[in-house]
């Protein structure tokens, strides 16, 4: 299985839905991850898939923090948390509390993005949720760093014309790529959220000009247990939503190994520093990560499948 070293996940303005996608893959994924909360319009893991029992202590601003002593790469895992309680092939990288303290932050993205990278060479895969994504112009896109190094950036949209739109634009801002060939040099991809309300996935795709993943289902009620920490119901590991996670993976690893394959690149060295050492938890000893079908820790102190 190829090793996917650093996936983006980003939406245009008015198309929700890129943390739920990256939560739902991130807790789907097959291998160790970390999922990475970048959006700068602020945290809502913290206040809704863990429902506000965790203090946002840990995360980008004390680590924009630790970076300016020269301190990053040492207290890189210090500034995690577990996604899932006693799981220690998933982690949470928090992001910063409001969009006012997206200055303070503003230096990190290109370190960071090489430390991201780095963690290619620990078997340990990276998601990065970076929420709405700048479209150039007078917009300035200090998180450029990341979606430049990232093996695929997933551009999440719904299905709807209104989501379709300001998804195009985003799209028309950040390539004028359109034909065949060069939709499958680029990384940018397509993700459709919801497909068949009205339009389907392939359809999206080529209005956007971008390749696709296919789409995760149209889940609002096990879409819930992601985005506001709602309990998972008995069929929730079973449910539309986690079931079309797992394709997506499928089609994100294989997009990846043909892209590599058209570069001829192997695993990428960062342009500086040796990257974050793993965490103090043993990770897998087969490099592999568990199925998580469990649901965000729980007051009670336990998981609820």
């Amino acid at each position: 299985m190829i090793r996917v070293a650093l996936v983006a996940l980003a939406n245009a303005k008015g198309s929700p839905g890129t943390t739920t996608a990256a939560l739902v893959l991130a807790l789907q994924w097959p291998r160790p991850v970390l999922l990475v909360e970048a959006d700068l319009a602020g945290s809502s893991i913290l206040a809704g898939y863990f429902r506000g029992q965790l203090p946002h202590d840990r995360g980008l601003q004390p680590l924009a923090i630790a970076h300016s002593h020269g301190d990053l790469e040492a207290s890189f895992w210090e500034q995690t948390i577990p996604l899932v309680r006693n799981d220690p092939d998933k982690k949470l990288l928090p992001g910063i509390v409001s969009p006012h303290t997206a200055p303070a932050v503003a230096n990190l993205w290109g370190p960071l993005a090489n430390q991201l990278v780095a963690l290619e060479r620990g078997g340990i895969d990276v998601l990065v949720d970076l929420g709405r994504l700048g479209t150039g112009g007078a917009v300035r896109e200090d998180r450029e760093p990341i979606v430049r190094l990232a093996d695929q950036v997933l551009i999440t949209t719904g299905s709807r014309l209104p989501d379709i739109a300001v998804t195009r634009e985003l799209v028309k801002s950040r390539t004028s790529v359109v034909d065949a060939a060069a939709r499958e040099l680029t990384n940018l991809t397509a993700l459709t959220v919801g497909p068949g309300r009205p339009y389907d996935a392939n359809e999206i795709a080529r209005t956007l000009g971008l390749g696709t993943l296919g789409s995760l289902a149209w889940d609002p009620v096990n879409a819930e247990v992601l985005s506001v920490g709602a309990p998972a119901g008995r069929r929730y590991s079973t449910s539309p939503l986690v079931r079309s996670a797992g394709p997506v993976i499928s089609r994100l690893q294989d997009r990846t190994e043909r892209r590599r394959a058209r570069f001829s690149t192997g695993p990428r060295e960062p342009s500086r520093g040796t990257g974050p050492r793993r965490p103090p938890e043993q990770w897998g000893a087969d490099g592999g990560a568990r199925t998580v079908q469990a649901g965000p820790w729980r007051g009670d102190g336990r998981g609820e499948a």
